[in-house]
């Protein structure tokens, strides 16, 4: 059974029997309270994602249960599974609709679906932005790493090893000085305490946590102890027959050993933070390492552009133009792979969602922070927004599936919740020649409108900021929402 470093409900401040919606409120809660980048402490903040980790998950939350059970005797009620996020889908209603975007004339006729070798191929030079000119580190930051890292002490800790260090040393060097007024026959007894004592000070400096280490621990207690007791036994037995000469000798060893006792537990409750957030990292590392694409991988896609979108898209998309936007446009996005800790995955879905249907073409994370894309391919002409958030094409509203993307972006901002900053870009390419223009000037919250280059532009820099990290239990909860195409 994984051994645990503390309560994680108490991490979170709700009961034991808190029910999976319950959790993640809390989750969401405590990560916007504790985010470094939030203003708040990265060791807090590891244990709120630690409690997070565990409890939103059923198997490792029943083990959490189990060890508290019979760690602490408290004992969680039967709870359901939880109701799972709302698919936030909006059905189009059943309304005459103005004429779509996607109609495109040609001197054949009319038709809906463009020839692709005839749809224009944006010309990006990448190279030039900024954010592609930086000078990267080549290999990124991984978080949580194969192996946890090693963490400077506190004070305290450092101050409680040392002590007791020196307690131990300094009483088998005396009793190893030749006539040595504290010398006894029963030495294997301080032997053994020194060597109980530097392995479990060493186990919980590496925040190793289990009942062997609580056993060794008080079995060093114990022993330091005894050899007290037997040391003041045999001075009062000297001083009751009269025979004084190791009675000073043998109370200042009783005394030494009732010291180091004391320092025993003090140096145990010193360590005490050290080891409890090296524990937690530790338990991190092994659910990334369970979970989550490896440490060293060097892959930066998965999945390819415009795969899920005849056989998977949302309804009311037409199939044919969304991959021809999403290989158009996906295309442009591999240059956002110059940013070492970029990971891309193309074709995801909404939480709680059909998870055959990909509501999202591509989602792009660095670090902490996270790109939606909805591609789009449409006609040459301005497009705006008006008052009420209507997409306008040369001031004649439409409905499109595009005005669905803002609310999607809101769900997966609320699944991530600060775990990660989510914005969302819709990116439109022109299925003819003809100037296409985009104004922002009204624009959804955290959502905007642009082309392709301005898309690359954009969403590089933003990404930037982060993007020498990768947090690997924020990709992996990324790639369990990706769509298979079929």
């Amino acid at each position: 059974m994984r051994d645990f470093p503390e309560n994680l409900y108490d991490v979170l401040g709700i009961s034991p029997d808190a029910a999976a919606d319950e959790i993640r409120q809390a989750g969401r809660r405590r990560q916007r309270q504790t985010h470094p980048d939030l203003g708040g402490d990265a060791s807090e903040f590891t244990r709120v994602r630690l409690a997070v980790e565990v409890l939103g998950n059923p198997q490792h939350r029943a083990e959490h249960d189990a060890w508290l059970a019979a760690r602490h005797g408290i004992i969680t009620q039967q709870r359901d599974r939880g109701a799972r996020l709302r698919q936030q889908q909006r059905v189009p209603r059943s309304r005459p609709q103005p004429p779509s975007p996607h109609a495109h004339s040609t001197a054949a006729g009319s038709s809906d679906i463009p020839e692709f070798d005839r749809i224009p191929k944006p010309q990006v030079t990448a190279w030039r932005m900024g954010w592609y000119r930086k000078n990267w580190h080549e290999v990124p930051d991984v978080w949580p790493p194969a192996r946890p890292l090693r963490r400077a002490a506190s004070p305290r800790a450092i101050i409680g090893f040392v002590l007791l260090f020196i307690a131990l040393v300094a009483s088998n060097a005396w009793q190893l000085v030749e006539d040595s007024a504290i010398a006894a026959p029963w030495l294997p007894i301080l032997w053994a305490t020194t060597a109980l004592s530097l392995l479990w000070m060493t186990v919980r400096w590496q925040g190793i946590r289990s009942q062997w280490v609580r056993m060794v621990f008080y079995a060093a207690i114990a022993l330091a102890a005894v050899d007290a007791g037997i040391s003041f036994v045999v001075a009062m037995t000297g001083l009751f027959n009269g025979d004084v000469t190791q009675v000073p000798g043998m109370s200042m060893r009783g005394a030494a050993m009732l010291v180091i006792a004391g320092l025993i537990p003090a140096a145990w409750w010193a360590m005490a933070r050290h080891s409890q957030r090296n524990e937690m990292e530790r338990i991190l590392c092994q659910i990334a390492n369970e979970s989550a694409p490896p440490a060293d991988s060097e892959q930066q896609t998965w999945g390819a552009a415009g795969a899920t979108a005849m056989r998977n898209s949302a309804p009311g998309v037409h199939p044919v133009r969304r991959r021809f936007a999403e290989q158009i446009i996906g295309e442009q996005l591999d240059a956002l792979t110059r940013i070492p800790g970029v990971r891309i995955v193309h074709g995801i879905r909404l939480p709680g969602s059909d998870e055959q249907v990909a509501t999202i073409s591509h989602a792009v994370l660095a670090g902490h922070r996270l790109a939606l894309i909805d591609d789009q391919l449409w006609r040459p002409g301005e497009y705006r927004l008006d008052a009420r958030g209507q997409l306008l094409r040369n001031d004649f509203g439409y409905a499109n599936s595009a005005q669905e993307f803002p609310h999607r972006v809101a769900q997966l901002r609320e699944f991530f919740a600060d775990a990660a900053q989510v914005r969302g870009w819709i990116a439109v390419a022109p299925d003819a020649l003809g100037k296409l223009e985009l104004d922002n000037s009204r624009t959804w919250p955290n959502v905007r409108l642009v082309d392709v280059e301005r898309l690359l532009l954009e969403v590089g820099e933003w990404l930037a900021g982060d993007g020498e990290r990768v947090d690997r239990l924020l990709l992996r909860d990324l790639l369990e929402l990706q769509v298979e195409p079929r």
